[in-house]
C-alpha cells in the first residue's frame, strides 16, 4: 500500500475521519519565513505559501521593469491557462484550481481572492509552457508582448498582460520546455528534444539561432549579471555550464534525481542574487522517494532546504524557481494530482502543494531564540464602541504577531477576529484590535441593555522570520458600557 494511502487509513480509523493527510513540508534550518508574507497570522496556515490554487504551474515569470508576475497553469481536460498579476495583487491570489479551471467551474466553491486567468485555450496534449514578457533589445518588433510556448505548436504571442488573440510564431520548434534569459536581456528557449535556441528577430520575425544539443533540457538560467555564462538544466538531474559557448559540467545530481519519465526530475535551478561572491545555486527536483526536494549547493556541498511530501504521484511537480527583486526565492509546486487534487492541497493553506512559496534562503546561522512579546492591555474596555477589543503590543525583534480573542455573555462564546499588527519590527508598538463581528456586535449590545457581565479573554503570540515562537500570552478585559 503506497504510503500516503495508509496514512490517510490510520488517520481515518483513529479520528474517524475522512480527510486524507496535506502535504505539509518539512522545513530544515536553511531559510526564513519573510514575515509580510500573506498568510504568516493566519490560524493553521503555512507562512510559506505567497500564492494558492493552481493545478501545475511548471513554468511563470517576472517582469523584471514592473514586478509583475504572469502564470502558466497547466490544465486538465478543459482549460490551458495564463494568469497576469500586477504587483499589488501577487501576495495571496487565489488562481482558483480546482474551483475552476480556467473559467470553466469544476466544483461549486468561493475561492478567496480569487484572480482569473487573462488567456485560456481548450486542454490538449498541447500543455502551456508559460513564458516570458519580451524585453531584449534584439527583438524590437516584439517588446511588451508575452512570449509562451505550447508543447506541440512551438512559441505564441500574446499583448501586453497577456492580452489580446494568440499569435503562433512561424519557427521550427517542437516540445517547448522553458523559456529563459541571459544578463544582456536576450531570450532562449529549450525543447525537450535536445536543442536549447537562443530566439533572434529577422526582419520583424522571430528566429532561432541553436547554441547547443542536450539530454531533455527543461531550463535555461543565468547568473546575475554575467552576459558570458548560461546553465542549461537536463531533467536526468545534470546541469550544464557554457562559457562563451564551450559547454562542461557543472554538478551532477542524477545518484538523487528522480527521473522514470514521468514529470519527475531536476525541473528547476537557479543562482543566488550574490552567485559571484558566494557560488550558492539552488536546484528543485524529484528525490529517489518521490517526493520534492529543495536543496543550497555551493561549490557541490549539498545543504537540504525544504522537502515536501510527494510520493503518491509521478506528476504535477511545479518546478519553477525565480528570485525576486525583494531577495527572496519563489518556489511553485504542483497540486499533487492523485486525479483532480482529491485532498483540496491547492485551496488548503495548511498544505505547501499546488501553490507558489516565498521564503528566504539568505546566508547566516540560524536563529534558534525565540521572540518575547510584551502586550499592554487595558483591563477595562468599552469594547462596543472600539467595535472590539484592543492591546499595544511589542517585540524584541522582528516578528509576526497573531492574536485571538473569545467574548463571553452568559453562557455563550462569540470569537473576535484580529485586525492590524500582522508584522513588526524589533521594538516597534503597534495597537491590534480584535474586532466584533456584526453578530457578536448585537449580541453584546443587548447584553449591555440588560446588565450583563461581559468579559473577553485575549490569547497573543509572536513568531520570528525562522519558525520561533513566543510564549503565549492571555489576558482579561471587563467590558464596560
Amino acid at each position: 500500500m503506497p504510503r500516503l494511502a495508509l496514512r490517510c487509513l490510520v488517520i481515518a480509523v483513529l479520528l474517524l475521519a475522512a480527510a486524507c493527510p496535506v502535504a505539509l513540508g518539512q522545513p530544515h534550518p536553511g531559510y526564513r519565513v519573510p514575515l509580510d508574507n500573506p498568510f504568516v497570522t493566519t490560524p493553521g496556515a503555512r507562512g510559506e505559501v505567497y500564492l494558492s490554487g493552481m493545478r501545475n504551474p511548471y513554468r511563470w515569470s517576472f517582469d523584471w521593469p514592473t514586478g509583475d508576475m504572469y502564470v502558466a497553469d497547466v490544465g486538465g481536460n478543459l482549460r490551458e491557462e495564463i494568469t497576469y498579476l500586477p504587483r499589488r495583487r501577487i501576495a495571496g491570489a487565489n488562481l482558483g484550481w480546482h474551483c475552476f479551471e480556467g473559467t470553466a467551474i469544476q466544483k461549486i466553491c468561493d475561492p478567496p481572492r480569487y484572480v482569473p486567468p487573462a488567456f485560456q485555450y481548450k486542454s490538449s496534449p498541447d500543455v502551456v509552457i508559460g513564458g516570458l514578457v519580451v524585453r531584449d533589445p534584439a527583438l524590437p518588433s516584439f517588446a511588451g508582448r508575452y512570449l509562451f510556448g505550447r508543447y506541440n505548436t512551438g512559441l505564441w504571442l500574446l499583448g501586453p498582460r497577456a492580452s489580446g488573440r494568440a499569435v503562433r510564431a512561424d519557427v521550427p520548434i517542437e516540445a517547448v520546455t522553458s523559456f529563459g534569459e541571459d544578463a544582456a536581456g536576450h531570450v532562449y528557449v529549450t525543447s525537450y528534444d535536445g536543442p536549447v535556441y537562443r530566439i533572434d528577430e529577422i526582419g520583424g520575425s522571430l528566429a532561432l539561432a541553436k547554441i547547443g544539443d542536450f539530454a531533455r533540457p527543461v531550463a535555461v538560467v543565468a547568473p546575475p549579471g554575467d552576459a558570458r555564462r548560461l546553465f542549461v538544466i537536463e531533467k536526468r538531474g545534470l546541469v550544464k555550464l557554457l562559457i562563451d559557448g564551450q559547454v562542461t559540467d557543472f554538478l551532477d545530481l542524477t545518484d538523487r534525481v528522480l527521473d522514470t519519465g514521468y514529470e519527475e526530475g531536476l525541473l528547476g535551478f537557479v543562482p543566488a542574487p550574490d552567485y559571484a561572491t558566494s557560488d550558492r545555486v539552488f536546484a528543485f527536483y524529484s528525490d529517489n522517494g518521490g517526493d520534492i526536494q529543495l536543496d543550497e549547493y555551493v561549490r557541490g556541498t549539498r545543504k537540504p532546504i525544504l522537502t515536501i511530501q510527494h510520493d503518491q504521484s509521478t506528476h504535477h511537480h511545479g518546478g519553477q524557481m525565480l528570485f525576486g527583486q525583494d531577495g527572496y526565492l519563489y518556489v511553485s509546486t504542483g497540486d499533487g494530482d492523485l486525479r483532480v487534487d482529491p485532498e483540496g492541497d491547492a485551496q488548503n493553506l495548511r498544505s505547501l502543494l499546488g501553490k507558489i512559496l516565498r521564503i528566504d534562503v539568505s546566508a547566516g546561522p540560524p536563529d534558534t531564540v525565540a521572540p518575547k512579546l510584551r502586550a499592554s492591555v487595558r483591563s477595562t474596555q468599552r469594547v462596543l464602541a472600539q467595535r472590539g477589543a484592543v492591546a499595544q503590543v511589542s517585540c524584541s525583534e522582528g516578528c509576526a504577531i497573531s492574536g485571538a480573542a473569545s467574548m463571553r455573555i452568559g453562557g455563550r462564546s462569540y470569537s473576535l477576529r484580529p485586525d492590524g499588527a500582522a508584522a513588526r519590527t524589533a521594538g516597534q508598538t503597534a495597537r491590534m484590535k480584535l474586532a466584533l463581528s456584526a453578530s457578536s456586535r448585537r449580541a453584546l449590545q443587548r447584553a449591555l441593555a440588560r446588565g450583563l457581565s461581559v468579559s473577553v479573554r485575549i490569547s497573543l503570540r509572536a513568531q520570528d522570520s525562522t519558525g520561533n515562537r513566543s510564549r503565549l500570552l492571555r489576558r482579561t478585559v471587563r467590558v464596560a458600557r
